[in-house]
């Protein structure tokens, strides 16, 4: 896989990590009454985080339909785009 590599492995593993402590510091920017995101934004998020998670401590799934679903490349777009709404908005 041309991602998987140590320094980009580290640098999603940051990025779900800093888009986590993001949700943890003000979860209302976050919540469905209190921000402009939509609940499917929301459940893109939580996945993008675990799927950053996932694939920056190594965990590689065996099965082609897990990692298919765990793709870490647009998993790593949508933590930019959530950490970019955190600090630009």
């Amino acid at each position: 896989m041309l991602i998987d590599k140590g320094p980009i492995r580290g640098l999603i593993l940051i990025a779900a990590l800093m888009f986590a402590a993001c949700v943890f510091w003000d979860p209302a920017r976050f919540a469905a009454n209190t921000s402009s995101l939509q609940i499917w934004q929301g459940v893109l998020l939580i996945w993008a985080v675990c799927t950053g998670v996932i694939f920056g401590v190594g965990l590689q799934p065996r099965n082609i339909v897990w990692r298919i679903f765990f793709s870490p490349l647009p998993a790593f777009l949508i933590l930019i785009w959530g950490l970019y709404h955190f600090f630009m908005s």
